[in-house]
């Protein structure tokens, strides 16, 4: 009888945790959903067009030091 209690116990917690856990994800969905039409209702920003980088701007070569290296055994 212990085992039969509790084990319905946990299928009741399992059920609630499970019954939050979509709650929250379809009151967030729904939140972010709103922020998207306030967003898009508001008039929309003009961006700036990209411009070109020149082809003259490339990063220069690292200068090479001669290392000399010496191992012993």
């Amino acid at each position: 009888m212990f085992h039969l209690y509790f084990g319905g116990f946990d299928v009741l917690l399992y059920l609630g945790g499970i019954y939050g856990a979509i709650a929250l994800s379809k009151a967030l969905c729904d939140q972010m959903d709103a922020a998207d039409i306030a967003q898009s209702s508001t008039t929309t920003t003009a961006l700036a067009p990209m411009q070109p980088l020149a082809p003259e701007l490339i990063a220069p070569a690292a200068k090479r030091e001669e290392v000399s290296v010496r191992v012993s055994v």
